[in-house]
C-alpha cells in the first residue's frame, strides 16, 4: 500500500553554537553543513522516499520544544501524517534527555514515525518494537549537560563584562551613541538635549502626559524616529507617547550610572524572566558621562511616582488586547471595567492626529465578530467540499507522474548503460570510430532528453505536493472552525484560537486579521 504520509528534515541551530555565539566558523554545526550531511545520507540510502519537506529552527536554543519548526513537526506527527523524520545528530532535535526520550521511546513510535539521527547511527527502523536503547538515553543526556554547561559559561563571561562596567547592551540608549572603544558609549549632542528638556519639564512637575503633548506640538522627532536617521533600519512611532517618556525618566544610564543586572533568568535554559526590585539592584556609578545630575534624575522620578494612576482592576472584554488602532498601531482601550467605548490613547498625547476619531463601542462589534466567524465557517465547509474532489484528482495526477518518472529513469539508464557497452566495443576494436561516435551523439541526445524529461516531472511532482500540503492545512483549520459553527457569544478561548487582532479605522471600518487564511478574501479572488 502506498504511503501518502509527509517526510520532512529538520535543521536547527542555536545562539549558543560557535558560529553563532562568537561569530566564528563552526562549520559542523551550520544549517548548509546539516543539510549536505543529510543529504548526503539520503543518496547512499535509495529505500528512503523520494521527497522530503525540510524545516529549519535558527538561532533556537534546544533546551526546549518551543520553537517554531518544532513545533509545527510535532502537530503533523499528533494527526499521523509524518512517516520519516531526518536529522543530522539527536542534539539538533533536542538537547533536553526526558523530552528527546519521551518522542523516541513513545510518541515516534505510537504514531509509526520512523526516525533516523545519522551521526548517532540510530535508525528507529532496525529496532523494530524494541526501544532505543540505554546509549541513546546517555547521548542525550550528554547534550543537555553540554548545552547548560556553555550556556552557564557564555553568561559567565558576559556578567563578567556588565560587573566591569562595559556597555554590551546592545543598541546605545536614545541620547548616546556607541564610542570609539569597544563596549563604551559617548554623549549623542543633539539627543542628549532632549532628554534634558523631558527630565526638566518632569521638575517642573509636568505630568508625563503633558510631555509628549509639549514635545508633539514642537515637531521633536521621536527617539525611533531620530534613531532610523542617525542608524538607519528601525521600527518607528511618528509621536511621543506616555511609554517613551516614561522610559526615559525612570532610565538611570542618564546619570552616568549602569544598572548591570535589572532582571534575571529564573534558571539556565528557561525563558522565564524575573524582574529585580530597584532596592536590590546593583549599581556601577560614574561609567560614562552623564547628561543628567542624580538629584534632577530623582526629583523628576519623584513627580512621576505622584503622577501614577491606579491600574483597573482586571481584563474588562473579552475585546481587549485585540482591537488595534489603524492610524498609530496601539491597541484600543476603554479604560475602566464599566465602560463601554474603545478608544486610541494616542489622542491623549496627539490630540490633531487621526487616532482622535478613532472610537469602537463594544457591543456592536461583538455582533460584527460573531457574524464574520459564522460566515468563515459558512465558507470553510464549502471550500472544504471543492478541496476533497480536488484532492482525489491530484492524487490520480500525482501517481501517473511517478509512473511518467520511473519511465524515464530507466530511460536514462539504458542509454547510459548503451553508452557504456558502446564504449566497451569501441576500445575492442568490435566498433569503428565513425560508428562510435555517431551512436555515442544519438545515446548521448537521449540521455539528455531523459534528464530534461526527469527534472520537469519532479518540479511537477513537488508542486503538487506543496500542493497537496496546503490542502491538509486547510483541514487543519477547518477542524478548527467546525467548533464555532453554532456559537452565539465570544470567549477568551475562541478570540486566542481565531483572531489575530481587529484593526479600526477613523472611518469606522473594521478589518479582521484571523489565525487562518481569511476565505472571503480566497473567495473574491477566484470570482476574479
Amino acid at each position: 500500500m502506498q504511503d501518502d504520509r509527509l517526510n520532512f528534515i529538520y535543521l536547527r541551530l542555536s545562539k549558543e553554537d560557535g558560529d553563532v555565539a562568537d561569530g566564528t566558523s563552526e562549520e559542523s554545526q551550520s544549517i548548509g553543513s546539516q543539510r549536505a550531511c543529510i543529504r548526503q545520507y539520503r543518496l547512499s540510502h535509495p529505500d528512503l522516499p523520494d521527497h522530503f519537506e525540510e524545516l529549519v529552527d535558527d538561532g533556537y536554543s534546544g533546551t526546549h520544544f518551543d520553537r517554531p519548526g518544532i513545533r509545527k513537526l510535532m502537530r503533523l506527527v499528533e494527526t499521523g501524517r509524518v512517516g520519516t523524520i531526518i536529522v543530522r545528530d539527536l542534539s539538533r532535535f533536542a538537547r533536553n534527555y526526558l523530552e528527546a526520550g519521551h518522542y523516541l521511546e513513545f510518541v515516534f513510535p505510537a504514531h509509526d514515525v520512523r526516525f533516523i539521527s545519522i551521526n548517532d547511527g540510530y535508525d528507529s527502523a532496525e529496532y523494530g518494537e524494541a526501544t532505543a536503547g540505554l546509549h541513546v538515553a546517555i547521548k542525550n543526556l550528554l547534550n543537555q549537560m553540554y548545552s547548560r554547561d556553555i550556556s552557564r559559561k557564555i553568561k559567565s563571561s558576559v556578567d563578567l563584562k556588565k560587573l566591569s562596567g562595559e556597555f554590551i547592551y546592545g543598541t546605545a540608549p536614545y541620547g548616546y551613541k556607541k564610542g570609539p572603544q569597544k563596549n563604551t558609549i559617548v554623549i549623542d549632542d543633539e539627543a542628549a538635549l532632549v532628554v534634558q528638556k523631558i527630565f526638566s519639564m518632569a521638575c517642573a512637575g509636568m505630568t508625563i502626559t503633558d510631555i509628549c503633548r509639549h514635545l508633539n506640538a514642537d515637531g521633536i522627532p521621536t527617539p525611533s524616529v531620530y534613531l532610523a536617521s542617525v542608524r538607519g533600519k528601525y521600527k518607528t512611532r511618528s509621536f511621543w507617547t506616555y511609554d517613551s517618556v516614561r522610559n526615559i525618566l525612570i532610565n538611570r544610564i542618564y546619570t552616568g550610572d549602569t544598572e548591570p543586572f535589572k532582571s534575571h533568568v529564573v534558571r539556565v535554559g528557561s525563558d522565564r524572566v524575573k524582574q529585580i526590585p530597584e532596592s536590590e539592584r546593583v549599581i556601577l556609578p560614574d561609567t560614562h558621562e552623564a547628561i543628567i545630575p542624580r538629584e534632577t534624575f530623582f526629583r523628576a522620578r519623584e513627580v512621576i511616582k505622584s503622577n501614577v494612576k491606579s491600574p483597573s482592576a482586571g481584563k474588562s472584554s473579552v475585546l481587549s488586547s485585540y482591537l488595534v488602532c489603524g492610524c498609530c498601531g496601539n491597541r484600543l482601550t476603554k479604560g475602566k471595567k464599566q465602560n463601554h467605548t474603545f478608544l486610541c490613547t494616542s489622542a491623549r498625547y496627539n490630540p490633531e492626529s487621526e487616532c482622535a476619531r478613532i472610537r469602537c463601542d463594544e457591543e456592536p462589534m461583538k455582533s460584527i465578530l460573531l457574524r464574520a466567524i459564522r460566515q468563515q465557517c459558512q465558507l470553510m465547509d464549502a471550500h472544504v467540499q471543492m478541496i476533497r474532489s480536488a484532492a482525489r484528482k491530484q492524487r490520480s495526477d500525482i501517481d501517473i507522474l511517478k509512473s511518467d518518472l520511473r519511465i524515464q529513469r530507466r530511460f536514462l539508464e539504458d542509454a547510459q548503460s548503451a553508452k557504456l557497452r558502446l564504449y566497451e566495443d569501441y576500445i575492442s576494436g568490435k566498433v569503428s570510430k565513425e560508428d562510435y561516435l555517431s551512436k555515442k551523439s544519438t545515446l548521448n541526445e537521449k540521455e539528455q532528453s531523459a534528464q530534461m524529461q526527469i527534472a520537469l516531472i519532479e518540479e511537477q511532482i513537488e508542486s503538487s505536493l506543496s500542493a497537496h500540503i496546503q490542502k491538509q492545512e486547510l483541514r487543519e483549520e477547518q477542524s478548527l472552525l467546525s467548533r464555532y459553527m453554532e456559537i452565539t457569544e465570544l470567549d477568551d478561548q475562541l478570540m486566542r484560537e481565531l483572531v489575530k487582532k481587529i484593526i479600526v479605522s477613523p472611518d469606522a471600518s473594521v478589518h479582521i486579521v484571523w489565525n487562518f487564511r481569511d476565505l472571503t478574501e480566497t473567495a473574491a479572488e477566484r470570482v476574479v
